[in-house]
């Protein structure tokens, strides 16, 4: 019932609202299930064996409640074991043996990565900052890089803490697919490094160095207190 693709998805804590993921042997024996559904528990012998038709029913809706509450990956990337590099592309998926998922080869992963800026990049100074009191800072329109500001680029950052990153891994030479037709790779979910996630706190964020900016405005702020 479960491909590995979306058993990858299903044991993540980084596709789900509630960071909970269940356990590898519910997928076989969802805890749904009453004891009597085993054929070797005390109830089966007790009672006689349980109805299949009420236990293939028990287990869809549970299969159906936990896939539901899954948070879509955008796409796959692939990865040969032993490198860092990854790739959506279409060549690498077809050289993988691999099928895509989401909105495969739209980029649009890359995208939001490109919105939300690298988590160590210094955010680009607030629209409100009146020059008067930032004498000692020059900057042209050359200078300015279009990127969003401060706040968008947060809620970018949120957003890509709801989108899992996954990846295949395999070994190059080594057999594509095994006997069941299954890739013999390995399937792993992750967050991308700038995600914001309230499992995942990326420390760099909030221990970033203050720019010329940000030392302006505490400055300010201190005259203004000691006038006070």
């Amino acid at each position: 019932m479960y491909g590995p693709e979306l058993r990858a998805l299903l044991l993540s804590p980084y596709t789900r609202p509630s960071g909970k993921a269940p356990r590898p042997s519910h997928l076989l024996l969802p805890p749904t299930l009453p004891p009597r559904a085993r054929p070797s528990s005390e109830d089966a012998r007790l009672f006689g064996p349980f109805s299949k038709r009420r236990e293939v029913n028990i287990r869809w809706r549970y299969f159906s409640y936990q896939w539901k509450r899954l948070y879509p990956p955008l796409e796959v990337s692939v990865k040969q074991q032993g490198t860092q590099e990854t790739s959506s592309q279409e060549d690498a998926i077809l050289g993988a043996r691999i099928r895509g998922v989401g909105t495969q080869t739209a980029g649009q992963l890359d995208e939001v990565k490109s919105l939300a800026g690298p988590v160590s990049e210094t955010p680009p100074d607030p629209r409100r900052i009146d020059q008067i009191y930032l004498p000692h800072i020059h900057t042209s329109a050359a200078d300015r890089r279009p990127l969003p500001n401060r706040f968008l680029r947060r809620r970018y950052r949120e957003l890509l803490g709801r989108i899992p990153v996954l990846t295949y891994s395999y070994v190059p030479g080594d057999s594509v697919t095994s006997s069941n037709g299954y890739p013999t790779g390995k399937y792993e979910v992750s967050l991308a490094p700038t995600a914001l996630s309230q499992y995942v706190r990326q420390e760099t964020v909030h221990s970033q160095e203050l720019d010329a900016v940000d030392l302006a405005w505490f400055e300010r702020e201190n005259r203004s207190l000691s006038a006070h």
